[in-house]
């Protein structure tokens, strides 16, 4: 296991809580302390932006730039039929409508066709690692549309040169504790080049109260400064554990058995390798995507008895390291199902159905992922023998 975290994060936050004035912050500063300003300066910086706009998760990123950008009733927000839960109830929570997209077959990522003119929102997520294509982000912004980049799983990747959280009008990310960085287990950010959007967003987080004579509602979605100074540190290793996810992702998908078809990563794209996001393929496999994992839960028993952490939590023993990914498309949850499009999502469904997620690569050392292997190779094999 690949250790995340080190003296440098803990004597960072040590030396702020001594040092640490608590008449600072957002106690007489509407903007934060030092340690979250230098943090959204260095992060919005990283991403190409001028300004970066700390919040307390990426929900609240969602919430906070659609609320900025006037996202209220009668607004139809474009949102992918494959993304995160979140994507979808902050669109919910501006009271607007969702209008759900088709995805494409070889990113993942949303595939808008420009075939309704209602639609004055967009949001666009960057899946898994894997950057939506600028072509279709420029070109929705050209058509009017306000576009929020959704990049919580996938900071720093880019597409032809340009980074995520710099395409569209804004970008959110999230810093929980399975993403590329964390701030203590939960924290967001906004990135933006325009100003007045960006204070807009202060405005909102912190409720309104620099503002005096505003009229809208604030609320709280503050950083701590604690939070911030953790982040600080682990922005620094941003690029070395991308490298480290995407060497070990490659590595991997040099070395699948052929009934798990690995991303296709075109030319000019830098993945950051959040998911593996793979496909199965039942007939090469000769068994049902379910019970093939069942059985390779079932022979990664010692692994679950011995091992003491896991990737997607600090002191955690590791469960479903390969999973089905998304159980479903997001109109067919329930609380979303009556904004189902009149056309389903075909691109989407499939994927639904035959996606493998595998994040075997992050955070686990070579010999780890060489004991994944042998065991994920074992398995198909008991079934094509």
């Amino acid at each position: 296991m690949i250790k995340r975290f080190d003296n440098e994060e803990i004597e960072a936050v040590t030396k702020f809580i001594k040092n640490a004035s608590f008449l600072s912050g957002y106690t007489n500063k509407y903007l934060g302390g030092e340690e979250i300003q230098r943090f959204e300066k260095e992060f919005a910086n990283y991403h190409g932006c001028r300004y970066g706009i700390a919040v307390n998760s990426g929900t609240a990123a969602l919430f906070v730039a659609q609320k900025a950008a006037g996202v209220g009733k009668k607004d139809q927000v474009a949102v992918p039929c494959i993304t995160f839960t979140a994507t979808t109830s902050q669109v919910l929570a501006c009271d607007a409508t969702p209008c759900f997209i088709d995805i494409d077959e070889t990113s993942y990522c949303m595939n808008y066709d420009f075939d309704n003119d209602s639609i004055n929102y967009a949001i666009p997520v960057h899946l898994l690692g894997h950057p939506c294509r600028y072509e279709m982000i420029k070109k929705m912004r050209d058509e009017g549309i306000f576009v929020i980049e959704d990049c919580a799983q996938s900071m720093g990747a880019k597409y032809k040169g340009k980074i995520v959280g710099s395409m569209g009008e804004c970008g959110i990310f999230s810093f929980q504790e399975t993403k590329h960085i964390t701030t203590l287990g939960e924290g967001g950010m906004i990135t933006t080049n325009n100003e007045e959007f960006a204070e807009k967003c202060r405005r909102i987080r912190n409720h309104g109260e620099y503002y005096k004579d505003d009229s809208s509602v604030g609320y709280n979605f503050r950083m701590t400064d604690a939070q911030a100074t953790f982040g600080r540190v682990q922005l620094k290793k941003l690029p070395k554990i991308i490298a480290t996810f995407r060497n070990n992702a490659l590595y991997i998908i040099n070395k699948l058995p052929d009934a798990i078809i690995p991303p296709q990563i075109p030319k000019g794209i830098e993945h950051s390798f959040m998911i593996l996001g793979c496909k199965f393929n039942e007939k090469i496999a000769k068994v049902d995507r379910t019970a093939f994992l069942n059985k390779l839960t079932h022979n990664r028993k010692k692994i679950l008895e011995d091992s003491e952490s896991d990737i997607k939590g600090i002191n955690q023993k590791p469960g479903k390291v390969i999973s089905a990914g998304y159980k479903t498309v997001q109109y067919k949850v329930p609380l979303y199902k009556k904004y189902a499009p009149k056309k389903k999502c075909s691109v989407g469904e499939n994927f639904v159905n035959s996606s493998l997620f595998i994040d075997i690569h992050r955070w686990r050392s070579r010999d780890e992922i060489k004991e994944e292997l042998e065991i994920l190779h074992d398995t198909i094999h008991q079934f094509s023998r």
